[in-house]
């Protein structure tokens, strides 16, 4: 599938090795380097702009075992996350998609987003009207300070069109992303209470954040 409406998107180049050459000339020197886990696949956004009624911007995908024993055995996981890389438009939000059931990522995000489907909200929903932007691509087991690096941009390129597209954003680690997107220091966005907790409840965003979110989830 071609995908114009983005004007630059390295992933197209990207090779098995699971990161972008120009990515790598630049990760490879850093202090941090031996704490990112090349060997899975980076995940920069998970659903797509066009559908998505909320938007969370994170940090960086975290890392667990399954994600080579489990993640990379998986043809339909592969497939949807190199899809989603080339395609952040009109892609779904995979994990609940079906079939991904047993990987850290739809287990993650269902003890995420809990509270909302006990309250009736359904994976064929959030496949539809969630995505996920990451402001670091690559996984580690914990984060660390990274420089800055090339593929990055598309991140903050579709954050400033989730902004235009009137979007509802849920955002953790906040000063790191309005450093570079000082458009959101105006923008009205949703926050945790705690930047180390993202369960999406009443309690961690407001009860007035969670009844919008929620409603703007289960809409048709």
């Amino acid at each position: 599938m071609t995908v114009n409406k983005t004007p630059q998107n390295s992933w197209q180049s990207l090779k098995p090795l699971n990161v972008l050459p120009e990515d790598f000339a630049i990760l490879a020197g850093h202090r941090n380097y031996s704490n990112l886990r090349l060997d899975a696949l980076p995940e920069q956004t998970i659903g797509g702009l066009d559908n998505a009624e909320v938007v969370f911007l994170l940090l960086n995908p975290g890392f667990s075992e399954g994600d080579i024993t489990i993640n990379l055995k998986l043809p339909r996981f592969v497939e949807a996350s190199r899809r989603n890389l080339l395609n952040p438009y009109t892609s779904p939000f995979y994990y609940f998609d079906g079939g991904l059931e047993r990987t850290g990522g739809y287990k993650w995000w269902t003890k995420t987003l809990k509270p909302l489907m006990q309250d009736g909200v359904t994976e064929a929903m959030l496949r539809d009207k969630i995505m996920a932007i990451e402001f670091f691509p690559y996984h580690s087991g914990s984060w660390m300070e990274m420089p800055r690096i090339p593929s990055q941009q598309l991140a903050f390129d579709l954050v400033r069109e989730a902004i235009k597209r009137n979007k509802t954003l849920i955002v953790r680690s906040v000063q790191k992303w309005k450093k570079v997107i000082p458009e959101l220091e105006t923008y009205p966005i949703i926050t945790f209470s705690s930047s180390m907790n993202v369960v999406v409840s009443p309690k961690n965003i407001g009860n007035d954040n969670y009844a919008r979110v929620k409603k703007l989830i289960m809409s048709e």
